[in-house]
């Protein structure tokens, strides 16, 4: 592992550890990546052999429960996805997109680390003993279907490994595990899905949630399976299997366990549930109960728009999905209504052209789509757009970059309004 940079004033530079060094064995034993390195500075006191240019050294370093020493270490390279599931949305993507979007991770660390999911298809025994070892939970995990036949249907491993052994292994050593499945029409769903999600009720609570969450097609799926499309009927007959298995899980374990993902409900035109029926949102960042978690927290709030009061704006333009725009607009006219806000807003779902009509969730919106939606519009004091648009550079899906927006609208431009979750 090669250290980055040191703090200052850290217990790394005071052991005289340099940008540039690299780690090879800590306590005698070898470094593979940063979550190794975590892992071992849990012991009281700490060799480091490290390699320095020419030179070799042994650092001795008490942690004193400081794990990272104040060492920020290169990137880790990405374990990819050796899967062809027929439902992968990576392979959905249009050409000429950057290429960090094309990569398909299958990493248990990353799972670890930011809750990324996977199928653990791909693991070595030695890998699937290491999350036991190190305590590397939770983990997050795509489960699909417990039946062998079906799963393989679905996810094209190269090598097939039934999933339930894993996790009666993952169960045994109290590992904490949160599933979902991708609801494929004619694979999974069904008596399959209910067979699935039985099972998984088998090892709660190791297991806390199941989150089931329909299949999205782009329009880009040349060469691909066919599959098809989730339709209303189905979503229906999903949602009422789901609404009997969390009622009587409810009563049995505590929790409802298996929930819905939001756009079950928005295919239908149908309120979301409670915040009761999320049982503390554990599976918020998979889109889990995100609109509830939305509108509470709209309704807890003074003012909607505390920054247009400050500035003086009276007219605003708030972009979001063709799916949730009906929503957005009925609930922001009525908050508005009860805080007496002089704000009048023109709320506009937005055509998703880039990855196909089909796709109507606001974070896949990207920059051409919403330009070309706003061009020719009386834009007025502002433009909001969903935070999830947009990552950490600023940079949309297409590459169009924040600062080229706001030129060519020419009104200021916020992402969010009241905070990421629209």
């Amino acid at each position: 592992m090669v250290i980055q940079s040191v703090s200052s004033g850290s217990l790394g530079e005071r052991a005289g550890l340099m940008p540039g060094d690299r780690i090879e064995l800590v306590n005698g034993a070898p470094v593979r990546d940063l979550l190794d390195f975590h892992f071992k500075m849990a012991d009281e006191r700490v060799a480091l052999e490290v390699a320095r240019a020419t030179e070799r050294l042994t650092i001795t370093v008490n942690p004193d429960g400081r794990s990272d020493l104040g060492l920020r270490f290169e990137e880790m390279k990405i374990r990819t996805c050796g899967n062809e599931c027929v439902f992968c949305f990576i392979d959905q993507n249009p050409a000429g997109m950057r290429k960090t979007l094309y990569v398909k991770d299958e990493d248990y660390r990353l799972s670890f680390l930011h809750g990324n999911f996977v199928t653990l298809s791909n693991m070595k025994d030695w890998e699937i003993r290491r999350i036991v070892e190190q305590r590397l939970s939770p983990i997050y995990i795509s489960v699909h279907s417990t039946n062998a036949v079906t799963r393989q249907r679905l996810i094209r491993a190269r090598k097939e490994r039934d999933i339930l052994p894993i996790l009666e292994y993952f169960k045994a050593n109290d590992i904490t595990m949160h599933t979902q499945v991708v609801l494929c029409p004619g694979f999974n769903d069904g008596e399959d899905l209910r067979q699935t999600i039985r099972d998984l009720t088998r090892f709660h609570p190791q297991v806390q949630s199941l989150a089931v969450v329909p299949l999205g097609m782009t329009a880009h799926r040349e060469g691909l399976p066919d599959l098809a499309p989730v339709t209303p009927e189905l979503a229906e007959r999903t949602i009422a299997d789901l609404d009997t298995f969390g009622s009587e899980f409810k009563r049995r374990l505590g929790t409802r366990f298996v929930y819905p993902a939001d756009e079950w409900y928005r295919l239908l035109d149908r309120p979301v549930p409670p915040a009761s029926r999320y049982d503390g949102f554990p599976q918020i960042e998979n889109g889990i109960g995100m609109t509830r978690y939305f509108l509470d927290k709209l309704a807890r709030a003074k003012r909607v728009f505390p920054e247009a009061h400050r500035r003086g704006w009276r007219r605003l333009t708030l972009v979001t999905g063709e799916l949730f725009r009906p929503t957005l607009e009925r609930i922001l006219a009525e908050k508005l209504s009860r805080t007496g806000e002089p704000i009048e807003l023109d709320i506009i779902g937005v055509p998703n052209d880039f990855f196909g009509r089909k796709v109507t969730v606001a974070g896949l919106l990207v920059g051409g789509d919403i330009l070309n939606a706003l061009r020719g519009r009386t834009l007025g004091d502002a433009v909001f757009l969903p935070p999830a648009t947009l990552n950490e550079e600023n940079l949309f899906l297409d590459d169009v970059t924040f600062q080229h927006l706001e030129e060519e609208l020419g009104v200021p431009v916020r992402a969010g309004f009241r905070d990421r979750y629209f």
